[in-house]
């Protein structure tokens, strides 16, 4: 039985009706043309509320379309205006039920494409909700949301919120794996954060939802890995671990806290090539001291060459170094002398792991392939 309904009235059609429908109701004159083609039904119309109307006070679907080689329900709009081919509202102002609702059992559960504009649009007025959402509930290696792109971002995000609260473009959250996750081809960027006066990335470990919130609570930060093996990862506690060279602008800075609380930053030292230092207190006996190189110490330098340097605490007429080992200096006197004195000593070595160049040219610094959106 099919039902057509125009205001409040409802006309039911039997298995055999044939021709022309009249509804009268309190929106006007309702006109539906029964055609019966060899393959299914079609009713038209050009004014009133709808042409087909399914209405459900219970349980069963208000409108079902199956198909077992083609779409269930196909919506078609040639409008101009912002119509839609298929639209889905959803009324109850309580409790939870979508707008739309797409499953599949072999592929995407909701598919949209476009050639002229988004391929799907999600927007959103509710606080704290999100324009597209994604969940992915697979026990392995799955994605809430994907996004795949020949020749710009796979995912873009906008967020026009003023203030000073932090209002992600992008949001993304993973109880197990990462938040948010980018891949780009050779010579590509694989995520990409733009933001005019906010940070352009954003990243919080742990259960906090503020980017201020409390160190230590879980996970990491920040984990950069590349397909050469190197890595770096930035922890809850904001420390930074890299396996490769960290590069800087004209000066390296370090924060530190003063005795009144008070905190201010101290510049660190430079050189033309890579150096490790230790420094220590030795003590000479008639003239003469015997200084064991910090083992540890001694393990990570260059043992090819160091640097030693004497600061006497005492009266003397001068300090030299007579000797130099792998593991050792000796500390001698001048002029034969023979006193008996503290000093200083400040050894300058090479790592044994780094390069044995001087001043070596910087790469320019550049994100590789990144594309920054168009405005708006």
């Amino acid at each position: 039985m099919f039902q057509l309904a125009s205001g409040r009235t409802r006309v039911t059609l039997g298995a055999l009706a044939i021709g022309t429908l009249i509804a009268t109701a309190s929106l006007g004159v309702v006109r539906a043309a029964h055609v019966s083609p060899l393959t299914g039904h079609v009713y038209g119309c050009s004014s009133g509320k709808v042409c087909l109307e399914g209405d459900s006070s219970g349980s069963p679907n208000g409108v079902e379309g199956i198909s077992a080689d083609t779409n269930g329900v196909l919506g078609v709009t040639n409008s101009s205006i912002g119509s839609s081919g298929v639209a889905g509202i959803a009324n109850n102002t309580s409790g939870y039920s979508y707008g739309v609702y797409g499953s599949s059992a072999n592929g995407e559960g909701i598919y949209g494409g476009s050639t002229a504009a988004h391929g799907v649009y999600g927007t959103s007025s509710a606080r704290g909700a999100a324009g597209v959402y994604g969940v992915n509930t697979a026990a392995c290696c799955g994605w809430g949301v994907y996004g795949k792109a020949t020749n710009g971002p796979g995912v873009y995000g906008v967020n026009n919120a003023t203030g000073s609260r932090v209002n992600p473009g992008v949001y993304g959250t993973s109880s197990q794996g990462s938040g948010v996750e980018g891949q780009g081809p050779t010579n590509n960027t694989g995520v990409l954060g733009i933001s005019e006066t906010g940070p352009g990335i954003a990243g919080v470990s742990g259960s906090g939802t503020a980017v201020t919130a409390s160190a230590g609570l879980g996970g990491n930060l920040f984990v950069g890995e590349g397909q050469e093996g190197g890595e770096c990862v930035m922890d809850a506690m904001g420390n930074l671990t890299c396996t490769g060279t960290i590069q800087g602008g004209k000066a390296a800075r370090t924060r530190h806290r003063t005795s009144s609380g008070r905190h201010v930053l101290a510049y660190a030292s430079e050189s033309a090539t890579a150096t490790i230092e230790d420094v220590g207190t030795a003590r000479m006996a008639g003239g003469v001291a015997n200084v064991q190189i910090d083992p540890g110490f001694a393990s990570v330098m260059d043992r090819k060459w160091y640097y030693v340097f004497l600061t006497p605490l005492g009266d003397t007429r001068g300090l030299y170094v007579s000797l130099k080992t792998a593991g050792a200096f000796e500390v001698r006197e001048t002029e034969h002398g023979r006193s008996s004195l503290d000093f200083d000593y400040r050894i300058v070595a090479h790592p044994l792991d780094a390069k044995d160049d001087r001043l070596p040219d910087a790469p320019p610094l550049r994100l590789h392939g990144a594309v920054r959106p168009p405005p708006g």
